[in-house]
């Protein structure tokens, strides 16, 4: 049975696999934890241009439908020249769409978005940005911190909620924001914890936009899985075998997904 394939340098993948399980309850999912070139957002392009091309070729070797780079450093950066040397559909995490919604929907006009480093910096996001500078104050805010604090798996302990708070406070300096573009799949994992912290700030999540162009294209193509297994998500590690990787697998547990190593 053809899974849909989804890799990330770390946990961020984690934010689009859970989306996928949920919009898409009969697929199979397989994951590719890529630990060992954590993290993206600080790698150069060409780096990344390598390293997502040896990650796409992983997948392949197991037919997917298609394949996910559940990261939006390297669907900005690299992933339009990548699609020039696969035979497997690509889909990438992007903030166009949710800028764009940002923009709409913000009463204040003054956003913020979250994201790595690496897309900060791009010259590729400051494209992005000519649209929208008349319409919105767009503030980028690199939130390596975040993402950091999610990968070593920080984000599920007790204090979370009060480190995350702490992390927000130096980050998020203007009082007038109302709406935060999550851009990094890594960030997504922590929107709930957001969302509590700052109730009256509109949270934008490029993961279900992306999860949503998935779900048509498969269904306008007609690829949709009719049933699933009991074990829809299974799990490739580059390094080690995950089922003795006590950190990738209880992380996965602890997030309430049944996986079965590969």
């Amino acid at each position: 049975m053809q899974p849909i394939g989804v890799f990330d340098s770390g946990l961020g993948s984690i934010s689009v696999v859970k989306e996928l399980m949920n919009a898409l309850p009969d697929e199979h999912i397989l994951y590719l934890a890529d630990r060992r070139n954590y993290p993206y957002g600080l790698k150069s392009r060409e780096e990344l241009r390598e390293i997502i091309a040896r990650g796409i070729s992983r997948l392949e070797e197991y037919n997917p439908k298609c394949i996910v780079v559940a990261s939006i450093t390297p669907s900005m950066l690299v992933l339009n020249d990548l699609r020039l040397r696969s035979s497997t559909l690509l889909f990438g995490v992007y903030l166009h769409h949710s800028l764009a919604r940002a923009v709409e929907e913000s009463s204040s006009k003054s956003i913020s978005i979250l994201a790595s480093r690496a897309v900060v910096r791009s010259v590729d996001l400051q494209d992005v940005f000519k649209a929208y500078m008349s319409r919105a104050s767009i503030t980028l805010v690199d939130a390596t911190e975040l993402i950091d604090l999610v990968e070593s798996c920080r984000f599920l302990e007790d204090d979370a909620k009060q480190v995350i708070a702490d992390t927000c406070r130096r980050l998020l300096k203007d009082a007038s924001i109302d709406t935060l573009v999550l851009g990094s799949t890594h960030i997504a994992l922590i929107e709930d914890t957001l969302h509590q912290l700052y109730p009256n700030i509109r949270m934008m999540n490029p993961v279900v936009d992306t999860v949503a162009r998935v779900k048509a294209y498969l269904e306008e193509h007609g690829m949709l899985t009719k049933s699933a297994d009991d074990v829809r998500l299974r799990v490739l590690d580059v390094d080690v075998d995950v089922d003795k990787d006590e950190h990738l697998a209880s992380t996965l547990k602890r997030l309430g997904l049944i996986f079965r190593p590969i």
